[in-house]
């Protein structure tokens, strides 16, 4: 331009007098020359013309939030001119009158603005928010998701925050194909079950492994790797993190994916990602809602007059006197309803502060949150605390460092429940007649010695009569450092932790119901701390050479250490309640616990594309454990899996009907050690004896056991059609474990009976056995049916089917038992050729109605046939019991499978419309064709106790004068009427309306004259109601303290609640 400046300014100066005037003075000049000169001059005239042409286009490249993007490209369409943007997204380029300039920048959606003489364009762009959804964590790193080989499924978050759930492993349920969640429990902060791709194991924890930024969380509520001590009916291991902390959510499903962590991921992997800043000028935001809590149903037991009945009835049949006061049954009140007393509307409240934002060099997040939910059953609740900082810093150019740290404190009020102990339980089974305060204001219950003897607690009187509070302060966190120490190579150190205090109080006070009293105050304190850390090396290679060929290597070292220290106090007798602290009990004992252990591991990644179209990924990892014996220390975990783009192929152009086809699959090796610490070692325990302290064998070790094993195999294909508006990915899976941890039964002579009841008995020692197969197909289908300027409708749709089965327990048989109306039941049995956990007992044919029946069936328990004159015969109207076996006869040999809580198949459905500034979203959910054993149900149709109450449906019992009702007749005490017998299965199926949302956010152009940037408001509604057969509170039944072989077993469980929810989302 200087050149073409100075021909400007020579033309400028140009008088053309002067310049015929030279010529004509010098003939020479005009002979010689004159040619030359007006040839130059054309030329001059020609390079001004273009130079007057060029326009001078310059401004700024910002982001939505108005924050400069240094480092945009801005080219001129079709041409090789082109120029970066500065620091601040300054830029200056010179283009042609009619040029078309093209802004990108990696991770915004690129834009074309044409110049039409402009001299000033300042561009706005925006997120790409579909390239970023294709970026996906796996182990250690990050992939397109296009070239993902392995099963990744990735939970959209944005679709969860509103929901009103306050732990992460609740929120996910239904989210994802492959992944089972159902409800242990519906009181706040409740832990869940957690199956991905079926149950990985029969013994040891079946929970996915959590990896939060980089630290490992193990989803085990009951804590069995470590001290094995856990609080009944506390919150999971992920209450302690806010949800709205979260970016993103990435779960692991098969072992070529998992294999990458080694001993800890045979169940899965979810990887949790929290929030981090972005570079722009700083944005405080504001999330908050209010959400009201109610039951969703009360079951049908009987009111006072029914109860009546049902006793009047009851006293006649087993011959006892009649009472006065149910003389006349219609002339009673409704009298007490126990559910209403114990059930009760409650809040749920959840605020966050958050800001975040930062410079091209340094980013930031923080947040600081408060939770407070009540429970819909009285006494219940559950509080939260959390802050977080999370920032990352580029020091220099090859050196980047950050820390993501969150302290967090949970409160938590319990309640029994999930067991005939629990207020649930308590409330069915209580009478109406009885009141639940005397008019003095006492507790009332039971007065006489038959009542004493039958009648149930008082649970309002049991719940208030206790204190039961969990508190539990976390604080987890992790920091790194990133060098770029040469070219394509990175290395990355990362330290992280997980600390916790846990502190439960349980004071029982002293208290009184009816003529039933406590005078015995008892005060139970336990404090344990749990310290986890590990540090992770990583050497990361990565190259993109010849254009077609893209190589990823990673080599690591990690290093895990976790230790737990814990002491229990128990304190008797206090002579003023007001003052219960232990030194001021009567008797007091103590006891510690403490251990620890290590983890020590190698792993290795190689990742290579060609040309976009085959992707190979292989993983290896050597895990050394301190928890097994020397040659047993070491477990190896491989992994390989390919992709191939077939629409990525020459021969496909101009196929258009199947778009974006990959074709994929892998196999993988993961361990399980989760097991008590020292299982090769025969352990001594403390005894107290004449002579002083002794010591006593407590377990048998085993040297010999090691880890637990699984081999799984998956196949996948994804698609899209209809230019890609229906995308589909269908995946088939088998998953075989083995080598179960498992405590071998031996015999009361070696052991010393059973080591829960007798104080002098050892635990059996840890071996390994077994075979299990999960195999099973999983779909993922996302329609975007409509897309138009004002509207959209998006649906996600997942499905899920697995088949369990038992290929081998080395002629052992598992069972599940239960404590069932304070009796110990045998519930499950695992054998081989069967599911895990199936429902185990006898078959009902029916009722027996005629003598000829009852005389021709087979013997009932070795009781003769007899009429209702005495205790222990079969008659008429008694339940008819199937000859399994065939041997004539029926007996405990008759108990077989008859039930199974393994689903035929899951299914979820999320509906998303928008309209203009209104968004609807409609979540649904559900399962098909697994069975509950309905517990609690067992309890209430009894019929054998007088003073408990029972469902209304077993007023239609038989009698001579009714011999088709659907209830037995009414027998006394331990009947075989209430065996364990499929009477008590039913189906588990349900269709849920899990979700609805309603929101809108307001237009920038309306909240421009306002100190806000963004504006949502939104009002929900969650589990709003339930399409089901099942006659319990809700089918959504987990496992009884998530053990894998108790699952769908309802014992009065806490029932989950209807959610209305009114929020708001703002940004200043």
């Amino acid at each position: 331009m200087i050149f073409n400046n100075t021909i400007v300014a020579f033309i400028e100066n140009y008088e053309p007098n002067n310049f015929d005037s030279m010529i004509m003075r010098n003939s020479k000049f005009k002979k010689d020359m004159a040619p030359s000169v007006y040839i130059v001059f054309i030329l001059f005239a020609l390079l001004s013309q273009m130079a007057l042409s060029q326009n001078r286009v310059n401004g700024v490249i910002t982001d939505a939030n108005n924050m400069g993007i240094p480092g945009a490209n801005i080219i001129e369409k079709g041409t090789s001119n082109g120029v970066v943007s500065d620091f601040d997204g300054n830029y200056t380029i010179e283009v042609g009158d009619n040029a078309t300039l093209v802004v990108s920048y990696v991770g915004f959606v690129t834009r074309e603005i044409q110049v039409n003489n402009q001299s000033t364009i300042n561009v706005v762009l925006n997120e790409d928010l579909e390239q970023l959804d294709e970026v996906v964590v796996i182990g250690y790193g990050t992939q397109l998701k296009e070239q993902i080989s392995g099963s990744v499924a990735s939970v959209k978050v944005e679709e969860l925050t509103k929901i009103p759930q306050v732990s992460v492993d609740q929120l996910i349920q239904g989210r994802a194909a492959g992944v089972a969640i159902t409800q242990n429990s519906g009181r706040p902060g409740g832990s869940v079950s957690v199956r991905i791709r079926g149950v990985g194991s029969i013994n040891a924890s079946s929970e996915p492994l959590y990896i939060i930024d980089g630290v490992p969380v193990s989803g085990d509520a009951n804590n069995l790797s470590g001290s094995g001590i856990s609080v009944d009916n506390s919150s999971g291991p992920l209450s302690s993190l806010n949800p709205n902390d979260i970016q993103s959510i990435d779960i692991l499903k098969d072992a070529s994916a998992t294999a990458i962590y080694g001993s800890r991921a045979s169940n899965g992997v979810v990887i949790i990602t929290t929030k981090s800043g972005r570079k722009e000028s700083g944005k405080l935001t504001y999330n908050g809602y209010t959400a009201f809590q109610q039951p969703t149903n009360i079951l049908p037991v009987l009111d006072l007059p029914g109860y009546a009945e049902l006793q009047n009835e009851m006293r006649r049949v087993f011959q006892q006197q009649p009472r006065l006061e149910f003389a006349d049954p219609s002339i009673l009140g409704t009298g007490t309803n126990w559910q209403k007393e114990i059930f009760t509307d409650a809040i749920l409240q959840n605020h966050q502060l958050s800001f975040s934002g930062g410079s091209e060099k340094t980013q930031y997040y923080m947040s600081a949150s408060l939770t407070d939910q009540e429970g819909i059953i009285e006494g219940s609740g559950f509080q939260r605390g959390s802050a977080r900082v999370n920032l990352d810093t580029q020091i220099y150019d090859n050196l980047k460092v950050g820390v993501n740290i969150t302290a967090s404190r949970t409160d938590e009020d319990l309640v029994a429940n999930g067991n005939s102990r629990g207020l649930v339980a308590l409330a069915l089974r209580n009478n109406p007649e009885t009141a639940v305060f005397n008019p003095d204001g006492s507790f009332a219950g039971p007065i006489t010695a038959e009542q004493i003897a039958l009648a149930v607690p008082n649970p309002i009187a049991q719940q208030r009569s206790l204190e039961n509070d969990l508190r539990r302060d976390v604080i987890l966190g992790s920091a790194y450092a990133e060098w770029g120490f040469a070219k394509n190579l990175k290395y990355k150190i990362q330290v992280g932790g997980n600390f916790t205090r846990e502190k439960n109080r349980q004071f029982q006070n002293s208290f009184s119901y009816g003529a039933i009293s406590l005078n015995n105050p008892q005060l139970t304190e336990q404090t344990v701390d749990n310290t986890y850390s590990i540090v992770t090396n990583t050497l990361t290679y990565n190259n993109r050479f010849g254009d077609k060929h893209d190589l990823t290597l990673l080599g690591g070292h990690e290093t895990q250490r976790s230790s737990y220290d814990g002491i229990r106090a128990l304190g008797i007798g206090f002579v003023d309640e007001r003052f219960s602290t232990l030194n001021n009990a009567q008797t007091f004992n103590s006891t510690q616990f403490k251990g620890s252990s290590a983890l020590e591991s190698y792993f290795t990644r190689a990742i290579y594309s060609f040309d976009s179209r085959y992707n190979i990924t292989a993983s290896f990892r050597a895990d050394g454990s301190s928890k097994f014996a020397e040659g047993n220390k070491w477990g190896y975990f491989p992994s390989v899996s390919a992709a191939w783009r077939l629409s990525n192929e020459s021969f496909m152009d101009g196929f258009d009907a199947i778009q974006n086809i990959k074709i994929y699959g892998g196999y993988g090796e993961v361990g399980n050690q989760d097991l008590p610490n020292n299982p090769d070692l025969s352990l001594l325990g403390p005894t107290i004896t004449d002579l002083g302290t002794g010591f006593r064998v407590t377990s048998f070790g085993n040297p010999d056991v090691k880890w637990e094993t699984s081999k799984q195999i998956n196949l996948g294909l994804d698609f899209s059609l209809f230019n890609g508006n229906v995308n589909t990915s269908v995946e088939v899976y088998r998953k075989l474990s083995s080598d179960f941890l498992f405590r071998l039964a031996l015999t009361d002579f070696v052991l010393g009976g059973n080591s829960n009841l007798n104080a002098g008995s050892v635990l059996p020692p840890f071996v390994n056995l077994g075979e299990m197969e999960n195999k099973g197909i999983d779909v993922t289908l996302n329609v975007n049916a409509i897309t138009t300027e004002d509207f959209s409708w998006n649906s996600t749709l997942t499905f899920s089917h697995y088949k369990n089965e038992v290929l081998d327990l080395n002629d052992v048989t598992a069972f599940g038992n239960a404590n069932l109306d304070d009796t110990v039941e045998t519930l499950t049995r695992t054998v081989v050729g069967e599911p895990i956990g199936v429902f185990y007992g006898y078959k009902v044919e029916g009722l027996f109605r005629s003598l000829n029946d009852l005389n021709n069936a087979p013997v009932q328990f070795g009781q003769p046939v007899g009429d209702a004159s005495s205790v222990g015969r079969t008659w008429l109207g008694d339940i008819k019991f199937q000859d399994v076996n065939g041997d004539g006869v029926v007996d405990g040999n008759d108990r077989t499978e008859i039930g199974n809580p393994h689903p035929d198949f899951t299914f979820s459905m999320q509906n998303n419309f928008s309209y203009k500034g209104f968004n609807l979203g409609i979540f649904l959910q559900g399962s098909y064709g697994n069975e509950i054993f309905n517990a609690i149900n067992r309890s209430l149709t009894g019929t054998n106790l007088t003073f408990r109450n029972q469902l209304d449906s077993v007023l239609d019992y038989w009698t001579p004068a009714n011999p088709d009702a659907t209830h037995p007749r009414y027998t006394l005490n331990q009947t075989p009427n209430i065996f364990i017998s499929d009477r008590y299965i039913e189906d588990g199926s349900y269709l849920r309306i899990q979700n609805v949302r309603l929101g809108y956010t307001f237009p920038s152009k309306l909240l421009e004259k306002t100190f806000f940037s963004s504006l949502n408001v939104y009002g929900s509604v969650q589990n709003l109601y339930t399409f089901t057969n099942y006659s319990g509170y809700d089918p959504d039944v987990g496992s009884l303290g998530q053990n894998p072989i108790l699952a769908g077993i309802d014992n009065g469980r806490y029932p989950l609640p209807r959610t209305f929810t009114f929020g708001v989302d703002v940004s200043f």
